[in-house]
């Protein structure tokens, strides 16, 4: 990929581990990995937190593309986003392939004048 492949995959994936850098996001992610379709409620009932700062929790996990929302009625039903946790998964798969891959041959750092041009979602 180009240079602006990688970047457009680092900009996308930014909020996403903003969103993830805190405790009780991580508790609502775990929770609706097991559970498809909660409403706030019930995932409010399972933090030690007001509904209000488990609601603005939701909101930024929503606005990263982590979690989407339905409405039924008057409720909103939680679930995970499926395009935003593959977009994670493969972004990881390939980085953690790269940091194996290293570490089985250590490479040194040049000079990107130096470097050939490679295909990967990462800098070279």
């Amino acid at each position: 990929m180009e240079t602006n492949d990688y970047q457009k995959i680092t900009k996308n994936l930014a909020p996403m581990l903003n969103a993830l850098s805190h405790p009780a996001r991580l508790q609502i992610l775990l929770h609706l990995a097991k559970y498809n379709g909660c409403q706030a409620r019930s995932i409010s009932e399972r933090l030690p937190l007001a509904k209000s700062t488990v609601s603005e929790h939701l909101s930024k996990l929503k606005d990263a593309g982590l979690i989407a929302c339905d409405l039924d009625g008057t409720c909103s039903n939680y679930r995970l986003n499926d395009a935003g946790f593959k977009l994670l998964k493969d972004f990881f798969a390939e980085f953690l392939d790269m940091v194996e891959q290293q570490q089985a041959e250590p490479r040194k750092c040049f000079p990107v004048k130096q470097i050939k041009s490679r295909n990967h979602l990462l800098i070279n």
